[in-house]
């Protein structure tokens, strides 16, 4: 599985979000986005997965047998917005069938469970989802994402709401995941956890991939030097250009 993205352009009215931004990720990597609040990571996320159209440019899915069709690509992804897309009045288990279903996934009951215990919901009481905390809707987010065993994972902002248990918890499947060949493309603040599994941070700032940063071990203050570098860099530029 193979990601490129080329020339990839977007903008809200007058505002130009992102500028021909060229990006290319490989089956096995875990890739972290980051950029300041408005850089258009979650525009990316959106554009990528199909549920926005770019103004122009092109996104290829690629495999040994060619590229994805649409239909083919929906189905290989696994998505995390900031909204949960949860069902409030059901169970967690009862989302989790509700969507196995609604995917035509094949799951039985008992791999639905054990998806549950996963996340670290398997001991959970059998209340509606409105009961649960903040960190507990999080966690069934993510195997609902998971349940179609996708070969991409787009997820933004995973770890809110999330304990230091819970962050742990997700650390540990983007390592499965990637183990296993998968894509994964995410975005965060949490450095100090997403730091221990991405294999590399690329850098949105002012519509393109400012920086692509291989994580070789460095330390989170390496990472954050790194990081306001290229910003400081992009402030002086746009000042000059001004």
């Amino acid at each position: 599985m193979t990601l490129q993205a080329r020339r990839i352009s977007k903008a809200y009215g007058v505002q130009r979000v992102l500028d021909k931004l060229d990006l290319s990720i490989e089956a096995g990597e875990v890739v972290c986005l980051l950029g300041p609040n408005g850089a258009g990571k979650t525009t990316l996320i959106r554009l990528l997965s199909g549920l926005q159209k770019a103004d122009s440019g092109e996104v290829l899915w690629g495999t040994q047998d060619g590229n994805l069709s649409v239909l083919t690509l929906r189905r290989s992804i696994g998505l995390i917005l900031h909204q949960p897309f949860l069902y409030e009045h059901l169970t967690g288990f009862e989302n989790l069938r509700f969507y196995s279903r609604l995917y035509e996934t094949g799951l039985s009951d008992a791999d639905l469970r054990k998806m549950l215990g996963r996340v670290g919901l398997g001991s959970a009481r059998p209340i509606p989802v409105r009961g649960y905390s903040r960190g507990m809707k999080q966690r069934l987010t993510i195997a609902r994402a998971l349940l179609c065993d996708p070969q991409i994972l787009l997820f933004d902002e995973p770890y809110t709401g999330l304990d230091q248990q819970g962050c742990g918890m997700l650390n540990q499947l983007l390592l499965e995941e990637g183990a296993r060949d998968k894509l994964v493309l995410l975005t965060t603040h949490e450095l100090s956890s997403i730091r221990q599994v991405a294999t590399r941070f690329d850098l949105l700032h002012r519509g393109k991939i400012a920086a692509s940063i291989p994580n070789d071990g460095m330390s989170l203050d390496a990472l954050q030097d790194q990081y306001n570098a290229v910003i400081a860099a992009g402030k002086s530029l746009q000042k000059e250009q001004a």
